[in-house]
């Protein structure tokens, strides 16, 4: 990507990106006629530091993240007792760091390859490790996967619900939990193929689901017809039965 294609999907100034530039945080290739052209992880990592940047984290406390001597949890706890420590008017930056640190929508992708056009971020399932933004987590240290599954309302007519359903995945490891809700359906079943030789945490037999069922109607079928039983039954929330109570 240009500088001016950056500039224009991360909103982001000509001068700050040559300013991270400078501090070492994104070194962009260059071209034949010496442009700067960022490729896949130089994007992701300036989505990073942007974020970490709205909830007041520095740039020297960027730079350790990125060279690991730092862990962004570390970094951003801290934050939240220096803000109680100072009784900081600072509540927008509290609550980015609380929205930060709680499940996140993402679309998985197993294969190195960037959807520019997508709303949400990325988790990357690779051969030995998966990456959420400059973060790795290493096959060798998850004590578990979690399987679960939540829904949201797609669309209604008159009494009928359409119901969009998302895999919900917790990854313990020694160190941390990392939560995210995937939203891409189509391509769960990659994602499962990775992690079916680990520990799991299934209850709703979500692997076997997604492996035997590949085709989408087929698979959205099984779980509109077991969804309200594995609501009832594992404490998800399933916001059809809100509507359906609504309109008794």
């Amino acid at each position: 990507m240009t500088t001016h294609e950056v500039e224009e999907m991360l909103d982001i100034t000509k001068k700050m990106l040559i300013y991270y530039e400078n501090e070492g945080l994104v070194k962009p290739l260059r071209d034949n006629n010496n442009y700067r052209c960022y490729n896949q992880d130089d994007v992701s990592k300036i989505k990073f530091i942007l974020l970490l940047r709205e909830m007041d984290v520095t740039i020297e406390e960027i730079k350790q993240i990125i060279n690991k001597k730092k862990s962004i949890r570390d970094v951003l706890e801290n934050k939240k007792d220096l803000i109680k420590q100072r009784q900081l008017d600072l509540d927008h930056i509290d609550e980015k760091i609380n929205n930060y640190i709680k499940r996140k929508k993402v679309k998985i992708a197993v294969d190195n390859v960037l959807d520019y056009g997508t709303i949400y971020d990325r988790l990357y399932f690779y051969k030995d490790f998966l990456q959420y933004f400059q973060t790795e987590i290493k096959y060798s240290d998850v004590k578990c996967f979690k399987l679960s599954m939540s829904s949201s309302i797609g669309y209604m007519k008159f009494m009928e619900v359409h119901m969009n359903y998302y895999v919900d995945l917790d990854v313990i490891t020694q160190y941390d939990t990392y939560s995210f809700q995937i939203m891409n359906n189509e391509v769960v079943y990659q994602m499962m193929e990775r992690i079916k030789a680990y520990p799991l945490e299934d209850p709703l037999g979500l692997v076997d689901i997604y492996l035997n069922k590949r085709d989408m109607v087929q698979l959205n079928q099984y779980i509109n017809r077991h969804f309200r039983k594995w609501a009832k039954e594992y404490h998800l929330d399933n916001p059809r039965d809100s509507i359906i109570r609504r309109y008794k």
